[in-house]
């Protein structure tokens, strides 16, 4: 089971034999649970540890470890697993692998059994091989390599197969052990294993290396196992898959570099496949972001819409004035940011209510819009305010001006001349006038309101030498944005005695400013109004 941190909760599972546990929480360290396939591709080191440690506990002698397991979504329902009985016929194998005189007993009980017809039949394919204990096995094994020949298992075998089939059991190869006994399990041949299948693999290399205490653990150790060889969380997992991951153990006792490279080709296999490819894993990222992030996405498209709307209209607007005669593109670059500057400001105050925002959290809205990220969209909506400063200041200063001021005086008295009272003004007249005063004192307490709101300040991360240290910290944060009111009373200002626009309804900053200011100075009401009607008392602090 998933823990919050991404790793895996621990399940209670007493230690096995010789395999301390980590931490006491029951997870032998022999398997350590792995990270995440992100996780195991930054650090197949770990992967690696765990593989050569477990490996070490289990010996991975072919003949020992082949898998009981049969693919598909139904279940095993014999009486005993052929598996089980595998491991002893496998065995056998071992010993007999190879060797000259093994097949001259096997070819003269054959030649007693098949007198009559020439054929061995099934029943007695075990005992002729010298596997009369295991005679549930050996008809698994029989019907298996029938099967890979086309042989219908009824009508029995010749010597010649019989050969066949003795020359393939007795191949040392790995390959060919393991899929033996793939093809055992996988009698339908989707090449599909279950959770329960692979912990049969687990209990069958307990039982062929005496380590009977692994036995009870191997729900575990499955689990793990579909864990990470599933991340697609389908409910099986593929031969190829386990049988990688059966390489990697073979491979721990392998030199280093080797099992590094077998580490690497196991960790692929972990891999999800919507990101084996570089398309689909940006896709399905994308995919992922959306659906976790989606509220903030429409909410913050939605407001990106609103400014660039704003901008727009102020700007075509004032292509049609005879302002845009003078100033030309830089006074709709001035206007437009300066809309978005009336949005944002009115805007930046609704996520401090915090009073509604408790409300709020409670209806039907929280679905739909993110209240708790409320902080980091007064953040943002700071940010754009500090953009929109900077376009509309500079837009003004150092082109509206100069220009202003360089116009022709019959254009410009033509043009401009009833908004300025029939008097061209110089630069300095420009900077000292209502709009260039108020502009000027918004920009410099801003400027310290949001130097004060930086993280390195209002955690105290920078140290300024004395009396300057008074300025970080978060009393200094907190007393700093106060200053704020001046910047709302100092924008009504401004906007009131800006130049180009003369009849008072056309002044629409207070119209943008004056519910959200209204809002928020009532919520600081009601907020005084509780603290000095509720108290709390401090009994004890620690430190």
């Amino acid at each position: 089971m998933a823990s919050p941190g991404g790793g895996y909760a621990d399940r209670p599972a007493p230690p096995l034999d010789g395999i301390t546990v980590e931490g006491g929480g029951g997870r032998p360290a022999g398997l350590p649970r792995p990270p995440g396939f992100r996780g195991l591709m930054q650090q197949p080191s770990r992967l690696a540890s765990g593989v050569r440690q477990f490996a070490s506990r289990v010996s991975m002698k072919v003949p020992e470890v082949v898998p009981g397991i049969r693919p598909g979504g139904g279940r095993m329902t014999r009486m005993q697993s052929s598996a089980q009985m595998g491991l002893k016929g496998l065995r056998f194998l071992d010993k007999t692998s190879g060797s000259k005189e093994g097949w001259k007993a096997v070819e003269r009980r054959f030649d007693e059994m098949s007198k009559a017809s020439g054929r061995l039949p099934k029943e007695s394919f075990g005992k002729c091989i010298g596997m009369g204990d295991s005679k549930e096995f050996a008809g698994e094994l029989f019907v298996t390599l029938s099967r890979r020949r086309s042989i219908e298992p009824e009508q029995g075998i010749t010597k010649e197969q019989l050969r066949e089939f003795w020359t393939e059991m007795t191949d040392q190869n790995f390959d060919s052990r393991l899929r033996i006994f793939f093809d055992m399990c996988d009698k339908n041949g989707d090449g599909m294993l279950t959770e329960d299948e692979v912990k049969e693999v687990i209990i069958l290399s307990a039982s062929a290396n005496k380590l009977a205490k692994l036995k009870s653990h191997a729900a575990t150790y499955s689990s793990l196992i579909m864990e990470e060889l599933d991340p697609d969380d389908r409910g099986y997992i593929e031969i190829w898959q386990l049988e990688t991951l059966l390489r990697g153990m073979v491979s721990a006792q392998a030199p280093e570099v080797k099992l590094k490279r077998t580490t690497s080709s196991l960790a692929r296999t972990m891999i999800p496949m919507r990101y084996r490819s570089p398309l689909k894993r940006h896709v399905t990222r994308t995919m992922d972001f959306a659906h976790e992030n989606w509220k903030r996405i429409w909410l913050v498209t939605l407001w990106l819409a609103a400014n660039l709307a704003l901008f727009v209209y102020k700007f075509e607007q004032y292509k049609r004035r005879s302002s845009f005669q003078v100033m030309g593109n830089c006074v709709c670059v001035a206007k437009g940011a300066a809309e978005t500057l009336k949005l944002n400001m009115a805007l930046i105050l609704l996520p401090v209510c915090r009073n509604t925002l408790t409300t709020l959290r409670s209806t039907a809205l929280s679905h739909v819009i993110p209240f708790d990220d409320n902080i980091n969209f007064h953040k943002v909506l700071a940010g754009a305010i500090a953009v929109g400063t900077v376009v509309h200041t500079l837009a003004h200063v150092t082109c509206d001006f100069p220009r202003l001021v360089s116009c022709p005086s019959d254009k410009f008295m033509a043009l401009l001349g009833p908004n300025f009272g029939f008097r061209q003004p110089t630069y300095p007249d420009l900077l000292a006038s209502a709009p260039g005063v108020t502009g000027i004192l918004m920009i410099i307490i801003m400027t310290f309101s949001f130097t004060l709101a930086m993280h390195t300040f209002r955690r105290s991360v920078v140290k300024l030498p004395s009396p300057l240290h008074h300025l970080a910290g978060f009393n200094a944060f907190w007393y700093a944005h106060h200053l704020l009111l001046l910047v709302y009373v100092l924008l009504v200002v401004h906007s009131y005695f800006i130049f180009l626009t003369r009849i008072w309804y056309k002044k629409t900053t207070w119209m943008f400013l004056i519910v959200p200011v209204l809002f928020y100075a009532c919520e600081r009401i009601i907020r005084k109004v509780r603290e000095n009607n509720y108290h709390v008392n401090i009994l004890k602090l620690l430190l």
